[in-house]
């Protein structure tokens, strides 16, 4: 199935990122949990007006690393939100850590939003560019994960929209 999804995107127009030089905002790309994260970052510390996540599972050392990288942002007027699974209604992992992980988040700003079930993964950057996939952003990543990066008001007004209303 991983093989025709990435047959089918190539014929949409997206193609598979291979480098490390591509300028700011390329977009059509695919990206999978090997080569993700780089250009995620850039992405992060380059926002200017918003970042919203959504992730429905988090963990401790992603999350720092998110706040590492934000902070300078978020100084400069960047507005945070991170949307996620309630911590009563995690499955996995302990309910205790992801409330403390929350708590940190909301004390230097950021606006979190928990919800019952959270089931889209995105990241939406300066309510246009959208990386969205399989991808827990803040959370375990699998081996067999990918993220579309793609440049569109409207594919972030709709995921914001079904995610925040």
């Amino acid at each position: 199935m991983y093989a025709k999804r990435l047959r089918t995107y190539k014929k949409i127009g997206f193609s598979i990122w291979t480098e490390d030089k591509q300028p700011k905002q390329t977009i059509n790309a695919i990206y999978d949990s090997g080569n993700y994260t780089e250009k995620f970052e850039r992405d992060l510390v380059e926002a200017e007006k918003t970042i919203v996540i959504s992730s429905p599972n988090i963990s401790q050392d992603k999350i720092e690393r998110f706040l590492y990288l934000i902070k300078e942002r978020q100084e400069e007027g960047v507005k945070v939100t991170v949307i996620t699974t309630d911590p009563e209604e995690i499955i996995y992992g302990n309910s205790d850590i992801c409330y403390e992980l929350i708590r940190e988040m909301e004390q230097i700003g950021i606006n979190v939003i928990t919800k019952t079930e959270v089931e889209e993964r995105f990241a939406v950057i300066d309510d246009e560019l959208v990386w969205h996939g399989g991808m827990n952003l803040l959370g375990k990543v699998d081996v067999w994960d990918n993220l579309m990066r793609i440049k569109s008001q409207e594919v972030a007004a709709e995921l914001l929209e079904m995610s925040i209303g």
